[in-house]
């Protein structure tokens, strides 16, 4: 009995494999032949939409030669046509690949071309069109001009254009005779094609009933074998339960599931209660579980995402190129009333059941640390991109200007450490403070404007915006100067690492100049800055680079640098002319650079306009800056700053007076127009109504004005609304001056 058993359950096996085998067998060419049978469908009807295409052709044809000899643009006629062409040579090339693809199932008795009536047509197809084909080459490649410009016939045809004409008359009266023909034959093949492949259609269907009843006998034993085996897959069904169960408790990352109704399914991951740090996932909506931790656009923008990951038509891999989901940052509650910053990476898949998408598979992914690591992967690479920027910079800038700048900014930073440590109580003695400050940095950054040093302009600026945010306060106390120091420090490190990568090109010189030259050490020396910052003497640094350096350029280049800089930035252009600042006194220079500075800023920014503008008022588009310094002998000197701009007008600079709270309506009534012009030397006074680096603040006059009675000189203005403005700088001789 055990043996009859034992050899029942042997021929079980074996019907089941045979019957699996042929059944697979049969399945798998049933499905390759009605596959390429619907491929045939569909290349026949391919090629069957593009049957008037000839006659389409033609007509488009005869119309480009129609536009020709009326004298008209070919260029749309041209492009239709050529686009036509393309269409049937690709519905050409697509039955030639179909038919090529299909010869090696002729071995199965099956080739849709296999008859030699649909080879004859075919050929007939490709040779016709391929006459045709020839004749449109070079019409639908023209692209020269087909018109030639005459005083005494006007427009005439081109080399190009009559040659264009022959070949249009040939090609038209070839589709005209011929396109009747092609569109037959591609109604004959299109035919020929269908009724073969209906009669294999009709053999494909035996196959399929032999293959449904070894189906149903196979489906009957299986039935017979399995339901023996009820228990035991059970048994096994539970032990699959167990271990999604400990696959969902171990993961890292939160996965759940999503049905229609963008609800969260019953299984889920136990990392999801971990990283949204919660537990009430039960009937909770997807938009439950963003809302409050995302804003509310982010939340909208995810939920039309989900939505169209339902749509049958939507290419999953494509839509996943835009999800909104990916490294968002959320805001959770970590349950002691703060909130924790995270960085989550959603990622959605598709669970399909009968071909249709019956839920969402969702992961979430703490990716926090990845995003932390990328910001400072980025942060690092600009830095060092700015250090090479900054060290580029410095190879073009003169040796003497940059000594000069690092000199200076050195004396200055002092300076503004000196004002920092002086004690004050009253109000006027902590606005008094902040104009000191404002005044050195203002400096520091105007001349790193000039010089084309960004990094350090921009540090300046920064340390502006905190001087302007103090005096706009009501009221001051010693605590609000604590954040400068800070500032101070980092421009004070900044220049300082400045100060070390113009030594290292400095013994990068000397090394290159002279064999036995030995770099000295740039750390045994220096001044501490403020938070223990090292300062090295500029001197010191820059000697050796200075010598044997020649000058590669001089105040005037830095002048019309800074010019180009800015009227770049706000899209103008300028000329700047220079005479005689190559003979500044030694004791004038420090002021007059930073007068003219100060000047070409205001200039551009403020008083030239722009190409449009300049156009309009009948001026050329770039607009002229002009400075002059000369010598009046026993009376001093004169530096003049003009420029071709809008000018000053008093109206406007008493309204703007008047808004900035500076004068009252009746004051500024009273102003004649010489006081009007001297309202642009009043600290806090600008027309500009945004602030930029290089204007805004209304400290840029305010300094012009306090260098000039430094030196015991003073200042006229001169100007024409729309025509220019004038500022003639009197300076009394160098040995009767004060110390700049």
């Amino acid at each position: 009995m055990k043996m009859f058993k034992m050899g029942r359950y042997q021929t079980l096996v074996a019907t089941l494999t045979l019957f699996m085998v042929g059944t697979g067998a049969v399945l798998g060419l049933n499905y390759l032949f009605a596959s390429r049978a619907a491929e045939s469908m569909v290349a026949v009807r391919s090629i069957s939409q593009q049957r008037l295409q000839p006659r389409v052709i033609a007509g488009q044809a005869q119309i480009v030669k129609n536009d020709l000899g009326a004298r008209r643009y070919l260029g749309r006629g041209l492009s239709e046509l050529k686009g036509n062409v393309s269409a049937f040579d690709g519905a050409l090339a697509d039955l030639d690949r179909f038919a090529t693809a299909n010869s090696a199932l002729a071995r199965f008795g099956y080739e849709p071309f296999g008859s030699p009536i649909t080879q004859r047509r075919l050929q007939e197809l490709r040779q016709v069109w391929g006459e045709y084909r020839q004749l449109l080459k070079p019409i639908v490649g023209f692209s020269v001009g087909p018109y030639v410009e005459t005083a005494d016939r006007g427009t005439q045809l081109s080399a190009a254009g009559l040659r264009l004409n022959r070949q249009l008359d040939e090609a038209v009266r070839f589709g005209m005779a011929r396109h009747e023909d092609m569109a037959k034959l591609v109604s004959a093949l299109a035919a020929s094609v269908e009724a073969q492949t209906q009669a294999r259609v009709a053999k494909l269907r035996i196959y399929l009933l032999s293959a449904l009843g070894a189906s149903v006998v196979l489906l009957l034993a299986v039935m017979f074998y399995f339901g023996r085996n009820l228990s035991r897959q059970e048994r096994s069904s539970t032990r699959s339960k167990k271990e999604t169960d400990d696959i969902l408790r171990t993961v890292n990352q939160g996965l759940f599931l999503l049905d229609k109704d963008l609800k969260i399914g019953s299984e889920r991951s136990e990392a999801l209660e971990r990283i949204f740090r919660r537990t009430d996932f039960d009937k909770l909506g997807f938009d439950g579980l963003l809302r409050g931790i995302v804003p509310e656009k982010t939340l909208d923008t995810a939920m039309e995402y989900v939505r169209l990951l339902w749509g049958e038509r939507v290419n999953e891999k494509l839509i996943k190129t835009i999800n909104p989901l990916v490294e968002i940052e959320v805001h959770i509650d970590n349950g002691s009333g703060q909130l924790d910053t995270l960085h989550l990476e959603f990622d959605f898949n598709r669970v399909r059941a009968d071909g249709s998408v019956t839920r969402l598979l969702v992961t979430v992914n703490d990716v926090t640390r990845r995003v932390h690591l990328a910001h400072e992967l980025l942060e690092s690479q600009e830095k060092a991109q700015a250090q090479l920027d900054l060290l580029l910079h410095i190879l073009h800038v003169d040796p003497r200007q940059l000594t000069s700048f690092l000199e200076e900014s050195e004396v200055a930073m002092k300076m503004v450490n000196s004002i920092l440590k002086e004690p004050a109580r009253e109000e006027t003695a902590f606005r008094a403070k902040l104009d000191g400050i404002f005044r050195q940095i203002h400096g520091v950054k105007g001349e790193a404007a000039a010089l084309g040093l960004k990094t350090v302009e921009s540090r300046a600026h920064g340390f502006e915006e905190s001087l302007a945010e103090l005096r706009g306060r009501p009221a001051l106390s010693g605590n609000d100067f604590l954040p400068l120091v800070v500032k101070l420090d980092d421009l004070f490190g900044h220049l300082s690492s400045v100060r070390e990568m113009v030594g290292r090109l400095a013994d990068l010189r000397v090394a290159m100049s002279s064999e036995d030259a030995e770099p000295k050490d740039h750390t045994d020396t220096g001044v501490a800055g403020p938070e223990g910052t090292l300062i090295q003497p500029a001197s010191q640094l820059l000697a050796r680079m200075a010598e044997g350096a020649e000058a590669s350029g001089s105040l005037e280049s830095s002048l019309k640098s800074l010019a180009s800089r800015i009227a770049g930035e706000q899209s103008k252009q300028v000329q700047l002319a220079c005479s005689g600042l190559d003979n500044v006194p030694k004791n004038y220079r420090h002021a007059v650079k930073d007068i003219a500075i100060q000047m070409v800023r205001n200039c551009v920014a403020h008083g030239i306009e722009s190409p449009s503008e300049r156009s309009n008022a009948s001026k050329d588009a770039a607009g002229t800056i002009v400075i002059k310094f000369e010598s009046r002998d026993a009376d001093g000197y004169e530096f003049v700053i003009q420029d071709d701009g809008r000018g000053l007008s008093t109206e406007r600079l008493k309204e703007t007076a008047v808004q900035r709270g500076l004068l009252s309506a009746d004051q500024a009534a009273q102003l004649d127009d010489r006081r009007a012009l001297s309202l642009i030397f009043m600290p806090g006074f600008t027309t500009q109504h945004g602030v930029t680096k290089d204007a805004g603040r209304g400290v840029g006059m305010d300094i012009v004005r306090n260098l000039v009675q430094e030196l015991g000189g003073k200042v006229g203005v001169s100007t024409t609304v729309g025509r220019f403005a004038r500022f003639r700088i009197w300076l009394p001789a160098a040995s009767s001056a004060r110390a700049a």
